[in-house]
């Protein structure tokens, strides 16, 4: 009887030690979206080249500011744009004293209709910048705020030549950034 006895407290100890693996066994997991590629591929490539730029103005005694515009302006926006679509992009460049902001987006601007024999219509799309002087007199502290998609970032000003971006994006109710 006693032997019994024993094997019953086995089993019931076997039964609750797999009842608590059973539980504790039990997995959590988190779903993680990373960026869209050619937000990261961006962000990436500005880093660098900005970093290439602003070296090669001191070195040659050129105006940073003439060649951060065209950078930004003439070469880097038509690209951006293309490779990103409901993407916008910030970027700040200049010194403490001299100091820049410039906003690129895509902007519609119209509709071109052919009808010959059946109708086609192209949409036009242009970028659209918007570049302001930032007057840093009236910035409290060494901080500028930067606000795009409703999202506020923060950059420290320096007395050195500076180049910051934020690239955003919003997709499938998520909200992409991408800064330096």
């Amino acid at each position: 009887m006693q032997n019994k006895r024993g094997q019953f407290y086995i089993i019931g100890a076997i039964l609750i030690v797999i009842a608590i693996s059973g539980i504790a066994g039990i997995n959590t997991y988190a779903i993680y979206k990373s960026n869209p590629r050619t937000i990261t591929d961006l962000g990436s490539e500005l880093r660098e080249e900005s970093l290439h730029i602003v070296e090669h103005g001191i070195y040659n005694g050129k105006n940073l500011k003439d060649l951060i515009e065209n950078f930004t302006d003439q070469k880097y926006s038509h690209y951006f744009l293309q490779k990103t679509q409901g993407t916008d992009i910030v970027f700040v460049y200049g010194n403490k004293k001299d100091l820049y902001a410039a906003q690129y987006k895509m902007q519609s601007t119209g509709t071109v209709s052919a009808t010959i024999g059946g109708s086609i219509n192209w949409e036009t799309v242009g970028s659209f910048s918007e570049i302001t002087k930032i007057d840093t007199t009236t910035l409290p502290g060494n901080k500028l705020k930067v606000k795009l998609l409703e999202k506020q970032f923060t950059f420290e000003l320096k007395d050195n030549e500076m180049f910051y971006f934020v690239i955003a994006k919003d997709e499938n109710g998520e909200r992409y950034i991408e800064r330096n």
